[in-house]
């Protein structure tokens, strides 16, 4: 077994992927800033580049918030944006250091887990000291499981 620090478990999340957000200095933080107006809180963040100067912008909101970044994103999104997919019903589950540094093969362990498992993974976030993944939650139950076969909890 892995031994790793805790766990990490949101449930109640809706996901949102913005995949044709123009690609230049600034963008995130304008989408960023209208969430930020309105006091709700991301609870996961991921920003990549993709094809022909576009970036893909994924985040997730609490389900209670949803119908008010619905209304963000039609009032100031929409019309800059080619395509944006809401994903309702979904949770975050991770795992956390300590020393994550020092286990280069932590991420593939994770996401080899779930993968075993039979688990879709729909966002992928790390940073030195967690891993995360956004899943269908009525995945959650079974991923946690086969999560914790492989990771010791303290």
């Amino acid at each position: 077994m892995i031994k790793i620090g805790g766990l990490v478990d949101q449930t109640n999340l809706t996901m949102y992927a913005i995949t044709s957000l123009k690609d230049r200095p600034g963008a995130a933080a304008e989408v960023l800033n209208l969430f930020a107006r309105e006091h709700i809180n991301l609870e996961y963040i991921t920003e990549g580049c993709c094809q022909q100067n576009y970036a893909s912008l994924v985040f997730c909101v609490n389900s209670e918030f949803s119908q008010k970044v619905d209304t963000i994103i039609r009032e100031n999104i929409e019309e800059h944006a080619n395509h944006i997919r809401k994903r309702e019903y979904v949770c975050i589950l991770g795992i956390y250091g300590p020393h994550f540094r020092e286990k280069p093969a932590i991420a593939a362990h994770f996401c080899s887990v779930l993968g075993r498992a039979g688990i879709n993974i729909l966002g992928l976030s790390s940073s030195i000291s967690t891993i995360s993944a956004i899943i269908d939650i009525r995945e959650r139950e079974k991923a946690l499981n086969a999560l914790m076969q492989v990771f010791k909890l303290p």
